[in-house]
């Protein structure tokens, strides 16, 4: 009988990444330096390097472009079909103004133009989101380092940047590998892209405002509704319109799926309202989905119970007026749930102070941001990767623009 492989541990894991990562070479000179190995980095260093500049990209965990295999529960679902086109769905970030500015009206068709030059298929879903044909995000973040390995770009994992020098021109890494920098200087640079989302200390460093960042886009803890025990609907789903009102006043609403959980309310539908949700509101179900109240009497009373117009499970955790309930359930919202585990971090360098054509910083030139860098964030559906990748493309290749503009200077 064949033995089955043994399974790798944690441990082992980490030694034979850090093996891995102590391999790699970090120059002690670079056109384009990146700071953040994950999506939006990583769609720059490529535009960088096939733009001609010779590129390092510095990723403080132990491997590049992991954070994209958590995306869309390891399915990456990398775009939304709402993007292409004349009219692309601004309105589904926070800064739409200047997302538009940025990205332009062929927003969507340059970032699926750039992955299908990657090699990668892919297949769209309800509400127009679009997956990789393999559903498997390990196919976006493959084709992606693979194209970056055939542009050039030095990719260093475990390297995690400390300070940034405007003057000097100089990014120095916290000391792990005594090969990096035997000089005790640090990477210099001619243009930096900062693409490292959650940073907040490092990217107040650079010399900029930045907005607090904080987890989004992920599960609320909630007080539910008196005499209705969540442990009952743990696990539960059910399609609702979902409004959150603020002091009486509806500030969000939006129709999907929600999942109860023993700790509050989670699934896409809530994920968004997460985006405007503050503790003290209010998430308000239907779970109806917008049948019409006499409508939905008129059948239970047909059936003699809920049981055609609701979950039976949910009816039965509801009690006698179940029906009354199910049109208007109110959870109170207390925060964020498992927030380590939210899918976009919300906050960083205020957009104000970057030219939304270059994404180049107004006062200090030579300094370029993208994705969750920037304080920009967008709802569920692929939009924060579509940011992530069309952003990494415009600040890569205006990085490495500005190099070869210097490069002009000094020969005149």
């Amino acid at each position: 009988m064949a033995q089955r492989p043994r399974r790798t541990s944690r441990s082992q894991a980490r030694e034979e990444a850090l093996a891995a990562a102590a391999v790699v070479r970090v120059p002690a000179r670079c056109d384009v330096a990146v700071v953040g190995g994950g999506a939006a980095g990583l769609a720059a260093a490529v535009a960088a390097a096939e733009s001609g500049a010779s590129v390092v990209v510095l990723e403080r965990g132990l491997a590049c472009g992991r954070t994209i295999l958590a995306t869309g529960n390891g399915r990456c679902n990398f775009m939304n079909s709402a993007l292409c086109g004349p009219a692309p769905a601004w309105e589904r970030y926070n800064d739409p103004a200047f997302v538009a500015a940025t990205c332009g009206a062929g927003f969507g068709e340059e970032v699926l133009g750039f992955f299908e030059d990657c090699g990668l298929a892919w297949a769209e879903e309800d509400g127009g989101r679009l997956y990789p044909l393999s559903r498997q995000a390990s196919s976006v973040r493959e084709v992606l380092l693979a194209r970056a390995a055939r542009s050039g770009v030095v990719l260093a994992p475990a390297r995690e940047v400390t300070d940034v020098s405007m003057s000097r021109h100089e990014v120095r890494i916290r000391p792990h590998f005594e090969a990096d920098f035997p000089s005790k200087r640090g990477l210099m640079y001619t243009s930096l892209v900062y693409a490292a989302g959650g940073g907040e200390e490092t990217a107040r460093s650079l010399g900029l405002s930045c907005a607090a960042f904080e987890p989004v886009l992920c599960s609320l803890a909630c007080a539910a509704p008196a005499g209705v025990a969540l442990g009952e609907l743990d696990g539960r789903r059910a399609h609702v319109v979902a409004r959150l009102v603020r002091d009486g006043r509806e500030v969000a609403r939006d129709v999907g799926e929600v999942l109860f959980r023993g700790y509050g309310l989670s699934g896409i539908v809530v994920f968004d309202l997460s985006r405007h949700a503050r503790p003290g509101d209010v998430v308000s179900l239907d779970l109806t989905c917008g049948l019409d109240r006499e409508r939905a009497r008129e059948l239970a009373g047909a059936a003699g119970s809920c049981a055609g117009v609701l979950d039976p499970v949910i009816a039965g955790a509801l009690g006698q007026d179940a029906l009354d309930q199910a049109l208007d359930l109110r959870f109170v919202v207390q925060g964020p749930a498992e927030p380590e585990r939210a899918q976009v971090t919300r906050g960083g360098l205020l957009t104000g102070q970057f030219d939304p054509a270059t994404l180049e910083a107004r006062e200090r030139p030579g300094l370029f941001a993208c994705g969750e860098a920037l304080n920009v964030d967008g709802a569920c559906g692929g939009f924060n990767l579509a940011w992530a990748w069309k952003s990494g493309l415009v600040a890569g290749r205006a990085a490495a623009g500005r190099r070869a503009a210097g490069n002009e200077a000094e020969r005149a």
